[in-house]
């Protein structure tokens, strides 16, 4: 796992759009001086087109640098990259070690930084230079110590168990409309691992949401109104569930590491429908 740093500000803005990324700022960042009127000269966060110019760069630097850096540098950044963050997985130290130091090296042509590198191998660890590890890891011992879990894209990944798990720290809202969906979404699921149980959440909220939508005066439920104590007593008993996908823990790696190499890849699909709601299961 790794990260590129300030993907973004990597990437020059083309001078004559400077214009359009002026802002206004105190002269010399003194607050008793007169407000001056810059330009940025790189692509900044929150910018609805920096995400496409950093990976465009991004990939075009994987592209070129093919020849010089590998093949599997190339495939690393234009498959197994989102955006800034990278995951991927090898066979053997030596391998992880080159496909680092290869991709580290294609970056640098661009001006851009990999770092925060994590790996479930201590090995792998104990090569790197502190500064290349992710901040939590650079003062511990791989051999010895116990490691932290690191988050990648919302997803939490236990490094010594090689899993992912759940870190579910609910909230404190009030039982209404508003304080359900906030719990609901607080749970991130990119992966889909919790779906069995974040489901019975979603279900409620479509209660919820038929409830409020009953037009004049049948209308018995606004956002902000306590819950029916029928969908009270559903949602108490949904909430207080949730802990305990604190003990779940998926495998990441699929076949185990003395498998050997696997010829074919096969994917299965299976999908069936409720009365609540419809459902799609995807396996290799």
């Amino acid at each position: 796992m790794c990260d590129i740093e300030q993907m973004f500000h990597a990437s020059y803005v083309y001078p004559p759009h400077r214009d359009l990324m002026r802002f206004l700022w105190y002269k010399d960042n003194d607050k008793e001086n007169e407000i001056v009127d810059y330009k940025m000269t790189v692509h900044i966060f929150g910018n609805t087109s920096s995400p496409a110019v950093a990976t465009f760069g991004l990939r075009r630097t994987a592209d070129e640098g093919k020849e010089e850096f590998g093949d599997a540098a190339n495939k690393f950044v234009l498959d197994d990259f989102y955006v800034d963050d990278g995951i991927t997985s090898c066979d053997t130290v030596g391998e992880t070690l080159q496909l680092i130091k290869n991709t580290r090296d294609m970056l640098h042509t661009a001006n851009l930084r990999l770092h925060k590198i994590a790996s479930n191998s201590p090995e792998v660890m104990k090569l790197l230079s502190p500064q290349d590890k992710v901040e939590n890891l650079r003062n511990l011992d791989p051999s010895h110590d116990p490691l932290p879990q690191q988050r990648s894209l919302g997803v939490v990944w236990n490094i010594e168990k090689d899993a992912f798990t759940f870190q579910v720290l609910l909230p404190e809202k009030p039982f209404t409309h508003r304080g359900v969906l906030a719990i609901v979404n607080s749970i991130y699921d990119p992966l889909g691992f919790a779906i069995p149980t974040t489901l019975q959440g979603k279900l409620l909220i479509r209660e919820l949401v038929q409830l409020g939508n009953t037009k004049g005066e049948n209308k018995i439920l606004g956002w902000d109104d306590p819950l029916p104590n029928d969908l009270l007593k559903k949602w108490l008993k949904w909430r207080n569930s949730l802990v305990e996908l604190n003990e779940l823990s998926i495998a990441r790696c699929y076949h185990p590491s003395d498998f050997g190499k696997i010829r074919q890849f096969e994917i299965h699909a299976f999908s069936d429908a409720s009365e609540g709601a419809i459902a799609t299961v995807m396996a290799t």
